[in-house]
């Protein structure tokens, strides 16, 4: 009930709550009840303590709800199959938008990006962040919020991922030749080539996988990350 009047703008950033014994008059529960619940709404960030007696609304960031996404994505277990085929469906569309949609102040952050991978080749970490930022900022380019928020927790997700396989400055400039090839059919706004050379970026990714020995069945969790990665033991 709550949660429905902060979404709908009934209840503003910065209103106050009504108190526990209002909230549990108004839909006939317990005050134990409403505690329970505006606990879950604070730990989801649409509240805050103003004082230990008066919590108001405060809206969730895009942050706060990547992270909730990330989380929900290890909870559920996922294989890097799972990723895969989320990758192959989002991947070439973002791409496809981004080639109809970027403008030129998107494309020099992304070329500025590409230039920094190149920089960064022998340091893995360094340029399996820079990697997840120029998808991310792809996926900025096609100018569709759903998607964007589609994006970010898988990239997020894999990140620590790639950096437990992406060990040698020949692999990394294997991934950064596709992304400049990617860059190129944005460049020229043909959609159709860079969805195209997407799709072949994301299946590079599983043949790396695949040389490396890994089980494309691993399962994708905290403990994989940076270290060892999960054993590939079935789903609970």
């Amino acid at each position: 009930m709550i949660r429905d009047r902060i979404l709908s703008g009934e209840l503003a950033e910065g209103d106050r709550i009504p108190s526990e014994t209002a909230l549990a008059r108004e839909a006939q529960v317990s005050r134990s009840t409403v505690r329970e619940a505006l606990r879950t709404l604070e730990e989801a960030g649409l509240v805050a303590r103003a004082s230990p007696k008066i919590m108001v609304v405060q809206r969730a960031g895009e942050d706060r709800a990547g992270a909730e996404l990330q989380q929900a994505l290890r909870r559920q277990n996922v294989t890097f199959r799972d990723l895969h085929e989320a990758l192959l469906v989002l991947e070439p569309e973002l791409t496809r938008l981004a080639a109809m949609r970027a403008d030129a102040a998107a494309t020099a952050r992304l070329q500025g990006n590409l230039e920094r991978q190149s920089a960064h080749l022998d340091d893995f970490g360094t340029w399996c962040e820079l990697d997840r930022e120029f998808h991310v900022e792809i996926a900025e380019m096609s100018s569709n919020p759903v998607l964007v928020m589609a994006c970010r927790p898988i990239s997020d997700v894999l990140q620590p991922v790639l950096e437990s396989f992406m060990t040698s400055p020949e692999l990394t400039h294997r991934a950064l030749d596709l992304h400049h090839r990617i860059l190129e059919e944005i460049l020229v706004r043909d959609a159709d080539a860079a969805a195209l050379m997407a799709r072949k970026h994301v299946n590079d990714l599983r043949s790396i996988w695949e040389q490396a020995g890994l089980n494309f069945d691993l399962r994708i969790s905290d403990e994989a990350a940076p270290g060892p990665l999960a054993s590939a033991a079935p789903r609970r």
